[in-house]
């Protein structure tokens, strides 16, 4: 399958990639390292087509409900995707197709996306359609016991439980997908020989951070025992939560991880939750991307959503309300612009998974020798 990219035209990617090469070349023009192209843009060539599927997890024999976003055939039309806090508070997606039949051009890498407590799905709509448009297929699931809906009706579990819940989630997200394309299972036929097996890749916000992290490492505590799962390639913790992992834990994740982190994140914030991490993971490479100004929800469809739910007359005010509430974290003036955020959200997320999980490198700099590069809004540490 081939694979195409367009072109950032952002300064400081420019002057970060310049930088990088000359520090994996030594400075040196004489170097015969690669030149590494820029990173991919936020949209990639393929159409997005969207659906909401339901995956039985052995681990509770409950259901899990998650949104798949996957290549479309080309020329594929019909309703945009609507992503649905509640049946009167929602958004139209401008990209996803919904229903639209799956891409026929060959196995795609896969990715599980994993959301923050309090969260939902589709909270970061914008990144995992990105991430289908560059030629992935994307799952992302509800964690039941801590999301939206838990934290408004009381329902929320413990952290001890959530411990454990969410990595089996991710468990049974991967074993359900693989099923499907391998014909093994005939719950949704369309992914038959859509998925590359030996390609699977995570990306989690916030506490989905901890659930890529203990589901690549694993993780004790409490509630039981989640073991490592060695089918996946590279992990993205974007405003990682991961004070409920252990030195030890961290340090025996020996796969590709970037971690990625706003300066003006209180919940999340680099000294408790990105820097351990990053000094313990073992990668190789491990990668730290410090975006200026960026805070919490700069990973997420919320600042969006502050825009975008007022202008529906039926929006429920206490939806209004809890919006507002985490738009204080990233949303507005002092903040990276919320498009900034978005650009560097998607760009950094695919140019590593593309290196590292789809085999096919745009942004080769990510495997220079240990390095820090400095930009006027970001920030790269690589540990190899």
């Amino acid at each position: 399958m081939s694979k195409h990219t367009r072109t950032l035209s952002l300064p400081a990617i420019v002057v970060i990639v310049g930088a990088l090469l000359l520090a994996a070349c030594g400075g040196s023009s004489s170097s015969k390292a690669a030149t590494p192209t820029p990173m991919p843009a936020r949209s990639g060539t393929y159409a997005v087509g969207h659906d909401t599927v339901s995956i039985p997890d052995a681990s509770t024999g409950k259901t899990i409900t998650a949104d798949i976003w996957y290549p479309a055939a080309d020329g594929a039309k019909g309703a945009f995707a609507r992503y649905s806090l509640l049946p009167t508070a929602y958004f139209d997606s401008k990209v996803a197709i919904e229903d639209a039949p799956i891409n026929s051009s060959g196995a795609f890498p896969f990715v599980v996306y994993s959301h923050g407590s309090g969260g939902q799905s589709f909270v970061a709509s914008f990144l995992t359609e990105d991430i289908a448009s560059h030629g992935y297929v994307v799952l992302s699931a509800n964690h039941d016991g801590n999301t939206a809906a838990n934290q408004l009706l009381g329902t929320s579990v413990s952290q001890d439980v959530n411990d454990f819940l969410r990595p089996n989630v991710v468990k049974a997200e991967i074993d359900w997908a693989l099923a499907q394309s391998s014909g093994k299972a005939s719950a949704y036929p369309a992914l038959k020989g859509a998925i590359d097996e030996a390609r699977i890749g995570l990306v989690g916000h916030s506490y989905g951070g901890y659930t890529v992290l203990a589901s690549a490492g694993g993780h004790t505590g409490p509630a039981g025992t989640i073991a490592p799962d060695p089918r996946i390639k590279a992990v993205v913790g974007q405003a990682p939560y991961t004070r409920r992992l252990s030195d030890a834990e961290l340090t025996g994740i020996k796969i590709p991880v970037m971690l990625m982190v706003g300066t003006k994140d209180i919940t999340t914030p680099l000294e408790l939750d990105s820097q351990r991490p990053f000094d313990l993971i073992t990668g190789p490479p491990v990668v730290l991307a410090v975006m200026t100004d960026a805070a919490h929800q700069s990973y997420t469809d919320v600042c969006m959503y502050l825009n975008e739910i007022p202008k529906l007359p039926d929006a429920p005010a206490l939806v209004a309300t809890a919006i507002k509430t985490q738009a204080t974290e990233g949303c507005g003036a002092g903040f990276m612009p919320y498009a900034r955020d978005l650009e560097l959200a998607s760009g950094l997320t695919v140019a590593f998974l593309n290196e590292f999980v789809a085999g096919t490198p745009n942004a080769s700099w990510f495997a220079g020798p240990t390095a820090t590069i400095s930009a006027p809004d970001l920030t790269i540490s690589i540990k190899r």
